[in-house]
């Protein structure tokens, strides 16, 4: 709990009361009945509800001389409504400390261990943190908790490396947001396609069709894997599918699946007025009609060359490669004039990674390890809409937990 005391000349306590027991109507109105008489102030107050059982905490300032009095009558109200009650008064003269800087830690899984939660409190006490509050704020589609801390300014960027380590190697998804990391301003969103925003790679969907699909498997997973040059291996796909018609591109957009929570996370995003982008190394030509659907603002890919109504095996114009990735965020962040700074990227493959790096936050989504090392949030589930809550987006900012 935190609070602070008004500077005056005069002597004050805080009382820092706590009620538990089982969950009835009335607590609330019981407690404050018993304050009432009192000249009190509350400074801090909350109240949870676990399983069947309620906890009731309050931080009031109060007359040092009234202390006694105010505890006694306290200790009959909870007798009376059945609650365990215990109660700790402070007198002071000075102010309480408020010089840190306030963040949020926020975790996002199917589940929590003991474990987890073990490595998470530890490095913030590592860093001199305190932690001031945790509620959950979400149970559907995923469990996600909030962590309220306090700390130096100048541990947060530290902080947020060895959180970042922790939720690569106990597969939880964490971030830190502190007062700058706010998503109250308008912001870039630059998804990457395959197998991010959609669960299909494109190419893969082509090659099946083409009767090479386990030769452009292979070649897809070594580039996506960064042990291939990216636009050398996509030229030696697309080379793979020359005579394929290209009916074939309308009808393997029916075989396109949006990842799970995707659909959520841009309803979610559209109605707070934020930007979607995408960019892909795929290709426009399947993916066009898909971005337009879901109301995206800007998106870029590669473009299949056509002649006489067959794939050539070559594609058209430059290749949709890492670097071209992060110049399509630098483009659309000039083009609608946001700040580099206010841009969140999604990806999942190695050439996701100059855009990762570049963007305000880049978020690596069930990806490849050399994408999850430069990453500032891992996500190593399979719910896109869990970014809702580790860009630090309340429940009540959610309008369900559609997948």
């Amino acid at each position: 709990m935190s609070g602070q005391t008004p500077k005056n000349g005069t002597s004050s306590s805080t009382g820092l009361l706590l009620f538990s027991g089982e969950d009835k109507p009335g607590i609330a109105a019981g407690i404050f009945s018993a304050l009432s008489p009192f000249s009190v102030k509350v400074i801090d107050l909350e109240q949870l509800i676990i399983g069947d059982r309620t906890i009731f905490a309050m931080l009031i300032l109060l007359d040092p001389a009234h202390a006694s009095v105010i505890e006694s009558d306290l200790t009959i109200s909870a007798n009376n409504l059945q609650l365990d009650f215990a109660c700790q008064i402070t007198q002071h003269t000075e102010t309480l400390n408020n010089s840190q800087s306030k963040a949020k830690i926020i975790l996002v899984g199917n589940s929590f261990t003991p474990i987890q939660l073990h490595k998470v409190t530890s490095v913030v006490t590592k860093h001199a943190g305190n932690i001031e509050r945790i509620v959950k704020i979400a149970d559907s589609p995923v469990l996600s908790m909030e962590f309220l801390i306090s700390l130096p300014a100048e541990r947060i960027s530290n902080l947020r490396l060895d959180l970042t380590a922790i939720g690569i190697e106990t597969k939880l998804a964490i971030s830190l947001l502190d007062e700058s990391r706010v998503m109250q301003s308008r912001k870039l969103f630059i998804f990457d396609i395959d197998s991010t925003l959609i669960q299909e790679e494109v190419i893969d969907l082509l090659a099946v069709r083409a009767n090479v699909g386990d030769e452009v498997a292979l070649i897809t997973a070594a580039a996506m894997r960064g042990e291939l040059d990216f636009s050398e291996s996509l030229t030696k796909r697309v080379a793979l599918l020359a005579g394929l018609s290209e009916t074939v591109l309308t009808e393997i957009q029916g075989k396109i699946h949006l990842s799970d929570g995707a659909q959520n996370l841009i309803d979610i995003l559209r109605s707070q007025g934020h930007i979607l982008t995408a960019v892909s190394g795929g290709f426009i030509d399947v993916i066009k009609p898909l971005m337009d659907d879901l109301g995206f603002h800007h998106y870029r890919a590669n473009k299949l060359e056509i002649i006489a109504g067959k794939l050539s095996g070559k594609m058209v114009g430059q290749i949709v490669d890492a670097n071209s990735k992060a110049q399509a965020l630098v483009d659309f962040a000039r083009i609608t004039d946001v700040p580099i700074s206010q841009t969140i990227a999604i990806g999942d493959g190695a050439n996701d990674l100059e855009m990762i790096k570049l963007a305000g936050v880049g978020i690596a989504y069930n990806a490849k390890p050399i994408l999850q090392a430069a990453a500032d949030i891992v996500l190593n589930i399979k719910n896109l809409d869990a970014i809702i809550y580790l860009l630090g987006l309340s429940n009540l900012d959610v309008t369900g937990g559609k997948n």
